[in-house]
């Protein structure tokens, strides 16, 4: 397995008045795999869009963002890239990396990643931040704490949890469907029986379309639409 470090230092500009002292910087870089390989990624801060094109390739597109220039420098990007595999991880800077005048500053990563239409998404772990995909078939595992997500388009099994945030699913095809939450509506456009809890929280269980994939969705603090 070969790891690569990547860090775009080739555009460096201040956004935002000169006030707000916000320092940004691209990562732009693209790495062969093949069609059916699977991607993943970890990020704390910022929202994360994953689209698809019909190349052999994923594209990794970052804008990094910092309160100053000592804490842009200290936020990397590892892209672990292997023929079948892509995984992108993102390391925030810790005190111990700063100096005394910059440990309450902010720092944030978004990213677009572009992966083959029959990728697998597998291991897509955020903190804060939302995350939208569209059109990826090969299925998708996700996590996030704060944040919304919303898929359309896609295909292939799914795994969605959240802890709080709602989520929007616009199904591609048959599905066979299980929903839970703690606290949060649950909507579909399917005529799906909801259940509500004895005491709290409300599930769902169905198929829609004689039955296919498995799509399974929880979360605590949040809504659920299936469409």
């Amino acid at each position: 397995m070969k790891k690569a470090m990547m860090m775009a230092a080739a555009l460096l500009l201040a956004i935002g008045t000169a006030g707000a002292g916000e320092y940004a910087e691209i990562f732009d870089h693209s790495y062969a795999m093949a069609s059916d390989g699977s991607v993943g990624l970890e990020n704390i801060n910022g929202d994360v869009t994953i689209e698809v094109w019909d190349q052999n390739e994923v594209r990794v597109y970052a804008l990094k963002s910092a309160s100053s220039p000592e804490r842009l420098a200290a936020l990397l990007i590892e892209v672990d890239a292997t023929a079948d595999r892509v995984f992108v991880d993102t390391h925030y800077p810790n005190s111990r990396e700063l100096s005394s005048e910059d440990r309450h500053g902010h720092s944030e990563d978004e990213y677009t990643l572009t992966v083959p239409r029959s990728a697998l998404l597998d291991g897509i772990e955020l903190v804060n931040g939302d995350l939208m995909v569209d059109g990826v078939e090969g299925g998708i595992g996700a996590q996030t704490v704060n944040g919304n997500v919303v898929v359309r388009g896609g295909d292939g099994e799914m795994e969605i949890e959240t802890v709080n945030g709602r989520i929007e699913v616009v199904l591609n095809g048959s599905a066979d469907i299980s929903v839970e939450t703690v606290n949060g509506s649950i909507r579909n456009d399917y005529g799906i029986e909801v259940k509500k809890g004895k005491y709290v929280g409300s599930s769902m269980e169905g198929s829609v379309g004689g039955g296919g994939p498995e799509l399974d969705i929880e979360t605590v603090n949040g809504s659920v639409t299936i469409r």
